[in-house]
């Protein structure tokens, strides 16, 4: 079985409680299969934080689905996602991305 092609996309969010928010973010990520490849957490003194993921994703995964299954939880008040690469990425350096 061949190794299927990952991209990164990268992940902004507003999260109401740091801690939830994050732990719910993480966990989904892991269970749909997502590679984390950074994280960077910064926290307000209300509570709320700014997170920014980064992760490899099949390429056949749109980043607006990676937000959309991200965005389920109410500690998870915005979500947008991006590819990290330009539409006309060489395939042979995606493939480098996923070994």
């Amino acid at each position: 079985m061949s190794a299927e092609m990952m991209r990164e996309v990268v992940v902004e969010a507003i999260l109401t409680d740091a801690y939830d928010g994050a732990i719910r973010l993480l966990g989904d990520a892991q269970r749909f299969g997502f590679g984390l490849l950074s994280l960077a957490l910064v926290t307000k003194d209300d509570g709320t934080a700014s997170v920014t993921l980064s992760f490899l994703v099949p390429t056949s995964v749109e980043a607006q689905l990676v937000a959309t299954r991200l965005a389920r939880h109410p500690a998870v008040w915005r979500v947008e996602a991006a590819s990290a690469h330009a539409d006309n990425t060489d395939p042979d350096e995606l493939q480098a991305v996923a070994a």
